[in-house]
């Protein structure tokens, strides 16, 4: 679905056209859970924060903007939603950990291409190198790379200026350069 459909279903739905939100709720549902999941990993709060979402857009729609990228709107969203539920959940229940505005990124070997390569040294190395990343770094890396976000949508789901986005993910792969060059130099030496 392109932003342009997305945008007119957006304005069909704040006109109080419920399928637009269902057909908004169907093709988004799958990249905000697999988003929820890197900042959580709670499944079930992820799910229910995204049904939770989508129900309070519905109640509040007339009162909403029109958005010209629903993807990154959505995902700033839930990003919110998910930080309030943990906050929340913390308080009443004392089960979680001490809540912070920082998630944690993590990431599995089948997010990976390289995994399909075969080539499981390669693949633990990167692995190895992205959690040597802080978890803005690594939010910031799974927004642009997976989720395919510009700068500036990267900066309005993370609270961010647009700058502080690129020097993140700037900074992110000069650690992953010197990690992953350091990791082939000190393996060149041990097969030599």
């Amino acid at each position: 679905m392109t932003e342009e459909n997305s945008a007119e279903l957006w304005n069909a739905f704040r006109g109080g056209e419920a399928r637009a939100l269902a057909i908004l709720f169907e093709n988004y549902y799958d990249a905000l859970y697999n988003y929820g999941l890197k900042l959580t990993g709670d499944e079930d709060l992820v799910k229910d924060c995204i049904q939770n979402l989508f129900q309070k857009l519905w109640r509040r729609r007339e009162g909403l903007r029109a958005v010209q990228v629903v993807k990154a709107y959505l995902f700033k969203a839930l990003r919110r939603h998910l930080g309030d539920e943990t906050k929340m959940l913390r308080q009443h229940r004392h089960l979680l950990p001490t809540y912070t505005d920082s998630f944690e990124v993590t990431y599995s070997h089948e997010e990976f291409l390289i995994a399909q390569q075969g080539d499981a040294e390669q693949s633990a190395r990167l692995l190895a190198a992205l959690n040597q990343l802080s978890k803005r770094q690594r939010e910031a890396l799974y927004l642009k790379f997976f989720d395919g976000f510009t700068y500036e949508r990267i900066a309005e789901v993370m609270s961010l200026n647009i700058q502080s986005v690129r020097n993140l993910i700037f900074n992110a792969l000069q650690v992953l350069r010197k990690v992953l060059v350091m990791a082939m130099v000190l393996l060149f030496k041990l097969a030599g």
